[in-house]
């Protein structure tokens, strides 16, 4: 491709270019994983957004609205298909930070453009239909990573924040009267706290390896804390053997290793998912012995209303070193929640799991890469970003040129440095 005529007519007419997208750089695509001997740069993870981008934003130069629509359609349909699975973790952080990259760059350029005529308006159309599908398939990719991150991550709460006695001198003995009786008591977990952090990692690095955006990193961490939150404060303020005295010290310890972990990390905000737990947790290791107990224990937890207050002191198991709950406070703490025992509700709404947003703004893209793995092939593409880049040259040379005439005595070279990136040209947005 050696003129714009030629780069138009291949944009327009030729139907193996569309061919040679959905199938060689989405659907026969294999996803780079992790390995520790590579180390790869966002060009290297990031090239299916920047080249669907540069071909649609020359498409938008011609003013090729139909072939617009053709291949952003057809592109986000084969990512759906792609995506839809949830097979591996991989596949859905790569995916989901290739769709926010394609719709960064059309964003980028379509802020950037500037029309005074109706000339565009079919093209303009295109693009902005182009951004709406794109940012419906980010979504679907990531709510149903989420989705599929809260069930497995969910079978590790309970063992791993609840049951996990990593705290030592603090052995909650809440086996239950007829096990201590019969000498037996439940077995151990073999899912640890550690095991919950190790969830964490494994997540975390594989967003940053895939350059995953962080405002949808933190999110997604925030997703996970929400659904400890939830799911630990429940199954406390129900079953008596996890309310003591010695299982609220473990409890809070594990706790401290997740706030721990996402200081580390920088998402402590997201720790606020924890508020209603860290509350719960702390009136299991408050004194509740006199009317001053009574103040304390709602002025510390003023996160719960007062009917958790009374179901969790009703269920609370007394240590053999503990002053038992007399009938004088229990009977406090009832007058306290009868003016709104009828409205308050026990258990926290688990909806927090599944009616969430995705709030994230399209980054700014100041330039597409035009990187091409060796061990692809794609020669469309390929003579696409050739032409780019000798058309690129050629305007520098002119330049040089001009440059020869003013003065024959200064000839200064032509400073590729804004351009070569991974040995590639890139081409401002």
């Amino acid at each position: 491709l050696r003129s714009e005529d030629e780069v138009r007519d291949m944009l327009e007419r030729e139907e193996n270019l569309i061919t040679e997208i959905l199938n060689e750089l989405i659907g026969d695509l294999q996803v780079p994983l992790p390995n520790v001997d590579a180390e790869y740069q966002p060009p290297d993870l990031l090239f299916p957004a920047h080249l669907i981008g540069l071909c649609v934003i020359k498409m938008f130069q011609y003013n090729l609205a139909r072939r617009i629509d053709r291949l952003l359609m057809s592109a986000i349909a084969k990512v759906q298909k792609k995506t839809a699975a949830f097979e591996s973790d991989y596949t859905s952080a790569f995916w989901l930070s290739n769709v926010f990259e394609l719709l960064s760059i059309i964003k980028t350029s379509m802020t950037e453009h500037q029309s005074s005529t109706h000339e565009y308006a079919d093209s303009e159309r295109a693009m902005n239909d182009g951004m709406q599908y794109l940012e419906t398939l980010l979504s679907d990719i990531y709510f149903g990573w989420i989705k599929d991150l809260q069930k497995r991550f969910g079978k590790l709460i309970i063992p791993g924040v609840v049951e996990s006695e990593a705290l030592p001198g603090f052995t909650a003995s809440d086996s239950g009267f007829f096990n201590r009786l019969m000498g037996t008591g439940p077995r151990e977990s073999t899912v640890k706290i550690e095991n919950v952090l190790s969830f964490f990692n494994h997540i975390w690095r594989t967003m940053e390896f895939y350059y995953v955006d962080r405002a949808i990193m933190r999110q997604i961490m925030s997703e996970l804390l929400c659904n400890i939150g939830v799911t630990a404060f429940n199954n406390i303020i129900m079953r008596r053997n996890f309310c003591s005295w010695k299982r609220g010290m473990q409890i809070q310890y594990n706790l401290t290793r997740i706030e721990e972990w996402c200081k580390t990390h920088a998402v402590a905000d997201a720790t606020r998912n924890l508020d209603r737990l860290l509350q719960l947790v702390k009136l299991l290791q408050l004194q509740k012995a006199t009317d001053q107990d009574i103040d304390i224990m709602f002025e510390v937890c003023d996160l719960l209303n007062p009917g958790q207050i009374k179901k969790l002191l009703s269920i609370y198991a007394v240590s053999d070193y503990e002053n038992p709950i007399v009938g004088l406070v229990m009977n406090e703490v009832t007058k306290r929640a009868m003016p709104s025992e009828k409205v308050d509700k026990i258990l926290l709404d688990t909806n927090d799991l599944n009616d969430q947003v995705l709030y994230l703004t399209a980054r700014k893209v100041p330039a597409i890469e035009t990187y091409i793995p060796p061990e692809y092939g794609m020669p469309r593409i390929r003579a696409l970003v050739d032409s780019q880049t000798d058309m690129a040259y050629d305007d520098d040379d002119d330049e040089d040129d001009l440059e020869d005439d003013v003065d024959a005595d200064n000839v200064v070279p032509a400073d590729y440095s804004d351009y070569a990136t991974y040995g590639q040209l890139k081409h401002q947005v």
